[in-house]
C-alpha cells in the first residue's frame, strides 16, 4: 500500500509538471489570442521521454494489467502469479506454455505487446520459435 501510494503520488505530480515549465516559459493561455489545445500525454510519449532523460523503468513497478493484453491472456497470467512484467520477464517461453489454456498465440500477443509498448525485443531473447 505504501509503495502505491507513492507510485500514485508520483504520477500526479508528473501530470503538472508540463504547466509547470509553462509557467516558467512565461506564457499565459488566457491572454493568447491563438489558443490551443495542450496535447495528452500517452504511455509512449512518457516512454519515449524516459528513454530521452536515460531513467530506467522499474519493471517491478509496472504491472500486467496496464500492458493491454487480451482479457484471456492476462486472465492467465494472473492465475499463475504473474503480475509485473518483472515476473512476466522472469519466464522462459516454456514456462508461459506450462499455464493452463495458455497458446503460442498468447505468447506471441505478448511479445508483441512488449516491443509496442516498452520497447523490449525479446523475440531474439528467451523466447523463440
Amino acid at each position: 500500500p505504501k509503495e502505491a501510494l507513492y507510485e500514485a503520488s508520483r504520477n500526479l505530480i508528473d501530470l503538472f509538471i508540463p504547466f509547470l515549465h509553462a509557467e516558467e516559459e512565461d506564457i499565459n493561455f488566457e491572454e493568447n489570442k491563438n489558443r490551443f489545445p495542450l496535447p495528452l500525454f500517452t504511455f509512449q510519449d512518457r516512454l519515449t521521454n524516459l528513454k530521452k532523460n536515460k531513467k530506467e523503468i522499474p519493471l517491478k513497478c509496472i504491472f500486467i494489467d496496464q500492458s493491454e493484453l487480451p482479457s484471456r491472456t492476462y486472465n492467465c497470467l494472473k492465475g499463475s502469479n504473474i503480475h509485473t512484467l518483472s515476473d512476466l520477464l522472469s519466464n522462459s517461453q516454456e514456462d508461459l506454455m506450462r499455464i493452463e489454456f495458455f497458446r503460442i498465440e498468447d505468447v506471441k500477443q505478448i511479445l508483441d505487446t512488449l516491443q509496442k509498448y516498452f520497447a523490449i525485443d525479446l523475440s531474439k531473447n528467451k523466447f523463440s520459435f
